[in-house]
């Protein structure tokens, strides 16, 4: 989308930053939350798209208390446990108008919502791994929190980008990524094997410093990252712009329409985790793409393009 009018979108976003908590498998409660528009049996969401959700533990908890065999979004809202994790969201741009080099499904801008770490977790960095400077685990030139642009400034877990049009209410999710869980990882395999990676002469640690940091402050972090972001991404796009229908590339797909030469996302991110979260398998292109001349170009290549999508 164009630079101004993403401009003149944030500026109507709540200011500064938001925060959210996380535990493993809530994304049930926020897609039940968002689909139950009023009061609804139970036996017609077993035959919705959301009927994979009623057989999470903790959702199936709440459907044994309902003696009347009926719900309400209310149910699901504001779910709570004891392994949440707490994160700070904060919205930012990616791209420019001609650069196709942003891998962006169409030419012009993203907006970011970024998923950083809470200060809690910065505090035990801090402590244990001792960086010399920002980014120790995030490329700069991705789209991650920027201490110039904030007050208040933390390390960017993951991110996901965001094409939208409010017109015809869809939003498109370009990716979501992490650097940090990535590189980490690579460290921490680096260290076992013996080597010294070079993260570590970016930092005043010593090997087992970091070994603790990876395995006692980072873990809780790797498994659901990819939930917790694109959970949120949901929730933003739905709750705070206000849109119903939500497409997502396909791991097929993806890479071609954003010409995407090397490092290819993992398959999962693109195949499992939509999947997971109920989307649905459509040849129909997002209508505020399927004109854009950018894109059309690029669909003169293609035999077939997929999208996953979701109605909420």
């Amino acid at each position: 989308m164009k630079k101004e009018t993403l401009d003149e979108l944030i500026a109507c976003l709540p200011d500064d930053r938001t925060l959210f908590h996380y535990f493993k498998g809530q994304y049930a409660f926020l897609l039940l939350a968002c689909a139950i528009r009023e009061e609804q049996s139970i036996n017609q969401l077993k035959k919705s798209p959301y009927q994979s959700l009623l057989k999470q533990p903790d959702i199936k908890k709440i459907l044994a208390r309902q003696g009347d065999g009926k719900v309400s979004a209310g149910l699901f809202k504001h779910p709570w446990r004891n392994d949440s994790q707490p994160f700070v969201l904060t919205v930012d741009t990616w791209g420019k108008h001609n650069q196709w080099q942003y891998q962006t499904t169409r030419k012009g801008c993203n907006l970011v919502l970024q998923l950083n770490f809470s200060e809690h977790h910065n505090r035990a960095y801090q402590r244990l791994v001792k960086p010399k400077e920002d980014y120790l685990f995030n490329y700069s030139g991705h789209p991650v929190m920027d201490r110039e642009k904030r007050r208040l400034y933390r390390e960017t877990l993951a991110w996901a980008r965001i094409d939208l049009d409010l017109e015809s209410n869809e939003a498109l999710i370009e990716e979501i990524q992490s650097d940090w869980v990535r590189r980490a990882r690579y460290c921490l395999q680096g260290i076992r094997k013996g080597d010294t990676p070079w993260y570590l002469d970016w930092c005043h640690c010593e090997p087992e410093a970091f070994v603790r940091y990876a395995e006692n402050v980072l873990a809780p972090y790797n498994n659901i990252w990819p939930e917790a972001m694109l959970s949120a991404a949901i929730e933003f796009i739905h709750s705070e712009l206000g849109i119903c229908n939500i497409f997502y590339h396909t791991h097929e797909c993806g890479g071609k329409v954003k010409q995407i030469r090397r490092d290819a996302p993992p398959r999962s991110l693109y195949s499992d985790l939509p999947k997971k979260f109920c989307f649905q398998i459509t040849d129909k292109d997002p209508r505020f793409i399927s004109d854009d001349r950018f894109y059309v170009r690029k669909k003169r290549h293609l035999k077939k393009i997929n999208w996953y999508k979701l109605e909420l």
